[in-house]
């Protein structure tokens, strides 16, 4: 046996040690939150995603590089500011690349930003994903904020995490500074500063205390 399948087999014998290769009732129930100041520290990012969207259920594909090579990885998925729940384990390869199909679990909620999270099996958190848009079977997702910007082409709510998404579609009666829940389905690409916006088809008042404005 050479090196290198030593190496893989010490990995695998390690993550069977850990007891990495179950993950019974994971989907159930979301885990305690990663403090925030932990994932504000990671760097790194999962370097594609496919696709971006969809209901629970849905398969999504991960692959990313410069990771730790021949090293067992948890895969996690969870909403911004709330927990995040392990959903599967990974091996690198020798090159530090990896490449797993997980799947958008039970409990995650179209009114929440979620992200996928790579943590070390010391459950430290090494590599963030882009967001992760989780809607319900017609591709419509929810947001609660605040209009913070009316202002054409790119009328702007910022939902209560803090993300900022460019609104269009129907948007009279709009006001800066409304609190607001939107209803709708994600945008294609766009010169808008946004990381993602909405065609909004629904939006109703919410009720609650006007978020700062940064």
């Amino acid at each position: 046996m050479n090196r290198s399948a030593e190496a893989i087999c010490a990995a695998w014998s390690l993550l069977l040690q850990l007891g990495l290769a179950s993950v019974a009732g994971a989907q159930d129930r979301p885990s305690q939150p990663v403090p925030q100041a932990r994932l504000d520290s990671v760097m790194r990012r999962v370097e594609s995603m496919q696709p971006r969207s969809g209901p629970p259920g849905t398969a999504v594909t991960l692959r990313s590089g410069r990771m730790p090579a021949l090293t067992p990885l948890r895969i996690g998925m969870g909403a911004v500011r709330f927990g995040f729940e392990e959903i599967a384990q990974v091996m690198t390869d020798e090159k530090g690349e990896f490449q797993v199909e997980v799947r958008v679990p039970s409990w995650a909620r179209r009114d929440l930003t979620h992200r996928f999270i790579v943590f070390d099996f010391y459950f430290n958190p090494i590599a963030l994903s882009d967001l992760f848009f989780v809607t319900d079977g017609a591709g419509v997702l929810e947001r609660a904020g605040e209009v913070v910007s009316v202002d054409a082409p790119c009328p702007v709510l910022r939902a209560e995490d803090g993300t900022e998404y460019w609104l269009s579609g129907d948007l009279s009666g709009l006001r800066r500074g409304a609190l607001v829940v939107v209803e709708g389905k994600l945008t294609g690409p766009s010169t808008c500063p946004e990381e993602a916006g909405i065609v909004v088809e629904r939006v109703s008042r919410r009720s609650g205390t006007r978020n700062r404005e940064r």
